[in-house]
């Protein structure tokens, strides 16, 4: 590429949003870390060099061709399962583990949400005539599948989280038939059921509420378990007219109790192990928005001090360095996790509507490019990026205001993290290589 054409065809709007907002971040990292140890204080200097980092990497992936990317889509995505692999290894801190190398942590988790957006993308579009297909989408559902996972056993439930509307984003945009994306959305709220269940009733019923017990009684589980392998059996024989005399106009509804019991049944039988398998801390980090009160010296204490903060910030804010709860250090993780509340308490409602402006710039930048993008592969990864980054804003900001759960994961460009940053600055990156190529990569 040129320069010409990249001064020409540059998208300075996006990046000068991304600019911006990284630059905002700095300065609530700088003020969240104000009256804090000594070496807290620095990370507003580190969050700077990474600024400058992402940069460099930024420009840098300019200058690839499309072509050059999804080649190398699949080693990227198998680099960093490896590196999941190897941060088992490490110590966890704060109940998760770091790959960490002279001081730095690097977090692979980060960097497979783009493997994986690039990876899908790839598949869907080198499979563009059968997408259609269950196999496809089985397999498709697999590259998501085997990232989750690995993600999981970090342990990190919350960007094991980001992988849903990834996949569900590109999988729709790609033109899967919209009953399997609803079938997997249904398995997946079946998986969920124990554990919301079992957890809600710890929180709020102090364990004795009667239809939990009958939920995990075995003798009732197996009397349900049978009822709907019993009649899924029937409907599925009488669908394919192993049993004779059954009238034509029947066999819809036969076809839609299987495709509605089936996800509910296997995602009932998962949901025990998965409700064994998560720790219990986990679960009631999850579930504690819907009333942080219940708990609120323990897992409802970040939601309160959240909340709290934000109301503080009224209209105008406290002022930049001037936010009470946050420069008494009320707020946990108020440089990472929490940091937007920092914002809403010094910046006030005005500051936070700066913040979601400049998002909301960021995304019509980059809606515009999937538009106009030339080939399905430029769309698919456009798509899945800005999910990506969706996800992570919708669930940052709604866990701070106590509508959303705690999953611990970032603001993008705002919050302090290396990993992270680099991420988002990938993924504009990646969009902009896309408005300025416009060539397919097939």
């Amino acid at each position: 590429m040129d320069w010409k054409r990249l001064f020409r065809n540059f998208d300075y709007l996006m990046f000068f949003t991304a600019i911006g907002l990284t630059i905002f971040g700095i300065m609530f990292i700088y003020s969240a870390n104000l009256n804090k140890q000594a070496y807290l204080r620095t990370e507003y200097l580190k969050q700077i060099l990474f600024a400058i980092i992402c940069i460099l990497m930024f420009f840098g992936i300019l200058f690839l061709k499309p072509s050059q990317i999804s080649s190398f889509t699949f080693y990227f995505y198998v680099v960093c399962l490896i590196g999941l692999m190897l941060t088992l290894l490490f110590p966890s801190v704060k109940g998760q583990r770091r790959f960490t190398i002279m001081g730095f942590s690097i977090q692979f988790s980060d960097f497979l949400k783009i493997a994986t957006v690039l990876f899908l993308s790839k598949f869907y579009a080198a499979h563009q005539n059968e997408v259609q297909s269950l196999k496809v989408y089985c397999k498709a559902g697999l590259i998501a599948l085997v990232a989750v996972g690995a993600v999981i056993i970090q342990p990190d439930l919350g960007s094991a989280l980001v992988f849903i509307p990834i996949f569900f984003g590109i999988s729709f945009v790609a033109g899967v038939k919209v009953r399997y994306l609803l079938y997997t959305f249904g398995l997946f709220v079946a998986v969920s059921f124990v554990p919301l269940v079992t957890t809600l009733n710890s929180l709020f019923f102090n364990n004795e509420s009667e239809i939990v017990y009958l939920i995990m009684n075995y003798k009732y589980i197996i009397i349900i378990a049978l009822f709907f392998v019993v009649t899924i059996t029937l409907c599925v024989l009488a669908y394919f007219d192993v049993i004779k005399g059954i009238s034509v106009n029947f066999k819809p509804v036969f076809y839609w109790y299987v495709f509605f019991t089936s996800f509910i049944f296997v995602g009932l039988m998962f949901s025990y192990p998965a409700n064994k398998f998560l720790k219990q801390y986990q679960k009631d980090r999850l579930l504690i928005f819907f009333n942080p009160h219940a708990d609120p010296l323990n897992t409802g204490y970040n939601i309160i001090q959240s909340m709290t903060a934000i109301g503080n910030g009224g209209v105008s804010g406290k002022g930049w360095q001037q936010g009470e709860m946050t420069q008494n250090k009320f707020l946990p993780e108020q440089a990472t996790d929490f940091i937007f509340p920092v914002i809403a308490e010094e910046a006030g409602y005005i500051g936070s509507l700066l913040l979601l402006f400049l998002y909301g710039l960021y995304f019509f930048r980059g809606f515009s490019i999937a538009y106009k993008a030339k080939d399905l592969w430029s769309t698919y990864v456009c798509v899945g990026l800005l999910c990506m980054i969706l996800f992570h804003i919708l669930e940052n900001m709604g866990m701070a205001m106590g509508i959303m759960p705690i999953t611990g994961i970032p603001l993008p460009f705002i919050s302090y993290g290396g990993s992270f940053l680099i991420a988002c600055y990938l993924s504009t990156g990646l969009m902009m290589n896309i408005k300025l190529n416009r060539i397919s990569p097939y």
